[in-house]
Formats: C-alpha cells, sequence, structure tokens
C-alpha cells in the first residue's frame, strides 16, 4: 500500500475512533452523572479520568511504535486492529462493570472512576498507532499528522453531536451501548483482516471477531439489565428491585419505581399523589393547596419544572386558577406522567400547556406576566441548579410577575438559597421548606383556604372530606412540623438565621460549590 492509501486509510481510521470514542464518553457523562445525581463535579471528574486514560494510552502506546516487528507493511494493522478491538469490548462492559462495582461491591462513585480511565486509555493508544502506520518519516510527515488530526476533530465532534443530541433521544443506554460496540469491531475487523497474513491465521482473526461481535449481541441483555437500578440504588440494590418505568433522553433520565417515586437522573424528584392529609400525603403535596392561602386571585400560574406532575394535577383542578403554563426541559416527565392515573389527566386539562424549554430561557423570551410563579424543582447541590436559585434569576423572576404576584420555590433546605429569595424581594415568608416572596405584603389566609379546600374536587372526587378530616385539616396548617422547626418562618427571622450565607449569584454558583448549609 502507497503513502496515499495509507493516509486516506489512516484518515478514515482516526475518523472513526474520534467519532466512537467521544460517543463513549458522552455515554459515561450520562451514567457517571446519574450515579451521582448530576453533583456539579461529576462532569469535571469524568472528563479528568477520560483524559487520563488518553495520555497514558497515547504514552503506552509509543513502545509498539518503536518495536521492530511493527514496521513492516502488515503488522501495524493487526496491533492497530487488535488495540481497537479490545477497547471497544472494554467500553462495551464498562458500564455494567461500574454498575455491578457501586451495588454488588459498594463501591463510591469515585472509585469507578478507574474503569472509565482504563478503557479511555485503551482508546487513546489509537491514534499513536494510526500515525505510526499511516505517517511515513519523511519531510511531510508534519503535514500528514496535521491532516490526521483534522480527521479525528471532525469525528470527535460528529460523535459529540450525534450521540448527545440525536442518538441518546432515539437509543437506549443499552442499544447505545451495543451500537458503538459493533461499529468499534467493524473498523478493528477491517484492519485485523486486511492485515497480511497465511489463510489460517486470517481465519483465526476472523473467527475471533465474530466470537466477539456475538458475546457483544448476545450478552447485552444479561449485562445492561437492571442498569440504572443499581446505579440508584447502590448497595441497597436487591435482585428484585426493578423501576416500573425508565425514560431516557438527550435531557436526561426518568425513573419510576413500583411505588410511583419519581427519580430525574438519580435524584429524588417526588411521588404521585395529590392527597395532602397528613397520613396520606407522602410527597408533601399540602404545599401546592397553600396557593390558595397566599393569592386572593391566582389567576395565571407559570410552573418551572414538573416532577411528578402532582402539584399541576392540584393546580390545573382549582376552581380559582384560568391558565397554567408549565415549563419543563426533560420531556421524560411528561410521559411518567402519562403513565400515572393519579395526574395522567391534568395533560389534557383545558387550563394547562405544557412547554419543553429551559425554565430561563422561557422567562428570558416571554412577556406575559403571571400572578405565581411555582418552582418545586431542583436539588440546590446538583449542577445547573444556580440557573434557578441567583440574584439574577430572580430579577428575571419579578419582570414576570403581575402586581401582587408572588414566588413560590423550593429552596430545599438550602440557607443560601433562603437568603438571595428573601434578599431580593421585600417581603418573604417560609413554609416548611418553601419560600414565598414578592413586592407585596403576604398575607397567609387560613380561612380562604380552608373554604377552597372544602370545595376543592380532582377528576370529580372531593379532596377531602370537611367533616370526617376536620382535625387532619387543622393539622395541616396550624400543627404542621417539619425536622423539628415551626412550619412558617417570617422575613426577618429568615434574614437573621442566615446573615452568615452568600447570595448566589450566576458568577458564585455558591450552592453547587460551597455553601451546603442548611438549617436543622
Amino acid at each position: 500500500m502507497n503513502a496515499n492509501a495509507r493516509l486516506m486509510a489512516g484518515f478514515a481510521v482516526a475518523m472513526l475512533s474520534g467519532f466512537i470514542a467521544l460517543s463513549y464518553e458522552i455515554v459515561w457523562v450520562r451514567v457517571y452523572g446519574f450515579l451521582t445525581e448530576t453533583q456539579p463535579d461529576a462532569f469535571g471528574l469524568l472528563l479528568g479520568a477520560y483524559l487520563s486514560g488518553l495520555a497514558f494510552g497515547a504514552f503506552f502506546a509509543r513502545r509498539f511504535c518503536h518495536r521492530a516487528e511493527v514496521e513492516t507493511d502488515s503488522d501495524p494493522l493487526y496491533v492497530l486492529g487488535l488495540f481497537l478491538m479490545l477497547a471497544n469490548l472494554a467500553g462495551f462492559c464498562a458500564v455494567p462493570l461500574v454498575a455491578h462495582a457501586v451495588s454488588a461491591w459498594a463501591w463510591p462513585s469515585e472509585n469507578t472512576l478507574p474503569i472509565f480511565g482504563v478503557v479511555a486509555a485503551l482508546l487513546g493508544t489509537t491514534f499513536p498507532l494510526v500515525s505510526h502506520y499511516a505517517i511515513p518519516a519523511d519531510a511531510r510527515a508534519g503535514a500528514r499528522l496535521s491532516y490526521l488530526y483534522v480527521a479525528n476533530i471532525l469525528g470527535s465532534t460528529a460523535g459529540s453531536l450525534t450521540t448527545g443530541f440525536i442518538l441518546l433521544d432515539v437509543l437506549s443506554l443499552r442499544s447505545l451501548s451495543v451500537a458503538l460496540a459493533l461499529m468499534g469491531l467493524m473498523v478493528a475487523g477491517a484492519l485485523i483482516l486486511a492485515a497480511p497474513g497465511m489463510l489460517g491465521l486470517r481465519v483465526a482473526r476472523g473467527s475471533a471477531l465474530l466470537a466477539a461481535t456475538v458475546v457483544v449481541v448476545v450478552l447485552a441483555p444479561r449485562l445492561y439489565d437492571r442498569v440504572y437500578e443499581k446505579l440508584q440504588y447502590q448497595d441497597d440494590f436487591t435482585p428484585d428491585t426493578r423501576f416500573l418505568h425508565v425514560y431516557e433522553g438527550k435531557s436526561g433520565v426518568v425513573a419510576v419505581t413500583r411505588s410511583g417515586t419519581v427519580y430525574g437522573m438519580g435524584s429524588y424528584d417526588g411521588s404521585f399523589n395529590t392527597n395532602p392529609l397528613p397520613d396520606q400525603d407522602t410527597n408533601r403535596v399540602l404545599r401546592a393547596y397553600l396557593i390558595s392561602a397566599l393569592h386572593p386571585a391566582p389567576k395565571h400560574i407559570l410552573m418551572v419544572g414538573l416532577g411528578s406532575g402532582s402539584w399541576l394535577q392540584v393546580l390545573a383542578n382549582f376552581d380559582a386558577v384560568e391558565t397554567i403554563t408549565a415549563v419543563e426541559i426533560n420531556p421524560g416527565y411528561v410521559e411518567m406522567m402519562r403513565r400515572s392515573p393519579v395526574v395522567a389527566s391534568a395533560l389534557e386539562n383545558p387550563k394547562v400547556e405544557i412547554v419543553i424549554d429551559d425554565g430561563r430561557r422561557y422567562m428570558r423570551r416571554t412577556d406575559r406576566q403571571f400572578d405565581v410563579i411555582i418552582q418545586n424543582t431542583i436539588v440546590y447541590w446538583r449542577a445547573h441548579a444556580t440557573n434557578l436559585l441567583s440574584r439574577e434569576y430572580f430579577d428575571l423572576t419579578r419582570q414576570r410577575l403581575k402586581p401582587g404576584g408572588l414566588v413560590y420555590y423550593n429552596t430545599t433546605a438550602s440557607t443560601a438559597a433562603q437568603k438571595t429569595g428573601a434578599s431580593m424581594f421585600p417581603f418573604a415568608v417560609r413554609f416548611q421548606n418553601m419560600l414565598i416572596a414578592g413586592d407585596s405584603p403576604i398575607v397567609v389566609d387560613r380561612d380562604r383556604w380552608r373554604r377552597s379546600l372544602a370545595g376543592w374536587e380532582i377528576d370529580g372526587s372531593p379532596v377531602v372530606d370537611v367533616e370526617r378530616d376536620a382535625s387532619q385539616i387543622e393539622q395541616m396548617l396550624q400543627e404542621a412540623m417539619w425536622r423539628g422547626r415551626p412550619s412558617w418562618e417570617g422575613h426577618a427571622s429568615i434574614l437573621e438565621r442566615t446573615h452568615a450565607e452568600p447570595l448566589i449569584t450566576d458568577d458564585n454558583m455558591a450552592t453547587e460549590w460551597y455553601a451546603f448549609d442548611t438549617y436543622p
């Protein structure tokens, strides 16, 4: 094979290997993010393991580039194909191995990073070996190397975009892993079989490739069985643990347990329940019903994030509400709602408009104003939580409130999140872990709340029986306790209690990186 033919072959391999390597990284970011509940440092740690592995693999490949036996026309292809085959088999097994390590061996999440690093090291051998094969040591070596770099960059870019924005939406984790492994084995097979050798040797190589392909296809259902369950429950995983539904898409993974608990990317997002009575309220949905006590006429509501959809169902069935615009970035939550008889009817309610978009981007683009803006959303310490908790975000929120309007958001017990909201608005109160804030005095009208609750119906059924549940109804508002503290707290008390905490800004991303204090 002449120099130009070698360069073209190297160009193709560099591009395809880049596509595969970056696609594996996208898959691993998804898996490690789910394992860590998308902690802010998850991406950086995974990327560090991946890049370290690539560097080590490239360094390790150097020894093969200097051996005499790879300085022939045949052996470089075989060595390159062999490493590609091993790398893709390892890449296929990496996710099941991580899931098994955290569930059966009780490994902490950070201890799984070397698994990704080892596979990345195998992938990292590819480019040096391709360069050694495709580039002769002459005056044009530098130019030819730049061509291979371009090919690898193009493939890597295509892999990131195609896998991240398309394949994650159409293929499950298992199917995508199988597809990447088979693609890699196909490239490896072409190289191995192209290497000259005796007929018997060619047959042996072909048989090994066929066996590897069969192993990937046949073992995939078993290896990838309940991977998300293992990542979710880790050392609490049992053989009978299985999610009822799992939605996978480019915006993340939404899983629902058999008991109706919803997890988004491994983090608790609520459960399907609309009953506010203390002995039935598994998800503290009472907080949704309190809208009637907090605002005299909440006609138009903006809801940022769906979660289980229970709040949407409750408020869509409140007579005073005329429209609810629910903005959700992940369509998986909508699909999970459709499958739950508790909340599915909310999606067909004429008051409800579902918008698939980022909540902050939606508020920046719309000119509509709302009586109440609700976000019973993201845990404050997760990646990108700043987008919905920062000073700049609440500046934007204020612009979308009508006179007398309220913002009603879940602080998930973050003192920094509470201080930020209470500092941005002249009036604020706390109920449980929710902060209610606005530019007008906040009055909690318990009598209006009781009257509203008495007539509240969902799908034609009363929410409570006023006579039968009288004692529990009284307890819900006047005697509710949370973590040993009274449920209600005034503005001055919030600011005094949180005085030492930072304000969350887009720049400091406080709760994601250092402000982790919560009230007891």
